[in-house]
């Protein structure tokens, strides 16, 4: 990511880069209920905090998209 501000919220391409996969598996991901994406009318933002915690609570687990 670039040297910038952080925000609470990433887009769908931050959020790729962040967990290292494509635009595509986040796009599958925004539909899990236990995804941390939060619909701003018909954008799709993905909480920063939320992430973090999404990642913990699966690091054991294989996740389907």
């Amino acid at each position: 990511m670039t040297e910038r501000t952080k925000t609470l919220t990433m887009s769908v391409q931050e959020t790729a880069e962040e967990l290292g996969v494509c635009d595509k598996t986040v796009y599958d991901l925004v539909h899990r209920q236990d995804f941390p994406a939060i619909w701003i009318g018909h954008r799709v933002r993905i909480s920063r905090a939320g992430l973090a915690e999404w990642v913990r609570a699966n690091e054991q687990k294989r996740v389907e998209v």
